[in-house]
């Protein structure tokens, strides 16, 4: 399985291309590595910081093979080193039903 990504309605082509080049990143490298990555996708697209992470944050990027454990939600993310963190996890739940469950816990 892999990274998938949602563009935004507003998103082009080049968006997309932006966003799937930046999730590539193989987190091999540690936080150097990434900010290499980082300013060469800056240097490749001709375009600031400020506008790739603008342009990344508006595709929703998600793991379709970690799912919440109650509900089945799929697992968002919002880093690349999220990717390798969030599959060695052994269950994982999601912000509503962790929420749900914490009130029910206290609500005892």
């Amino acid at each position: 399985m892999s990274v998938k990504l949602q563009p935004s309605m507003t998103q082009n082509a080049r968006d997309l291309r932006v966003c799937a080049d930046y999730w590539a990143y193989s987190n091999n490298d540690g936080y150097d590595g990434y900010i290499k990555h980082v300013n060469a996708l800056c240097c490749q697209y001709e375009i600031s910081l400020h506008v790739l992470f603008e342009t990344i944050g508006q595709c929703f990027a998600y793991l379709d093979d970690v799912l919440c454990e109650y509900c089945g939600y799929i697992c968002p993310l919002e880093i690349p080193a999220d990717i390798p963190y969030m599959r060695a996890k052994q269950s994982w739940c999601c912000e509503v039903c962790e929420h749900a469950v914490w009130r029910e816990h206290n609500n005892r």
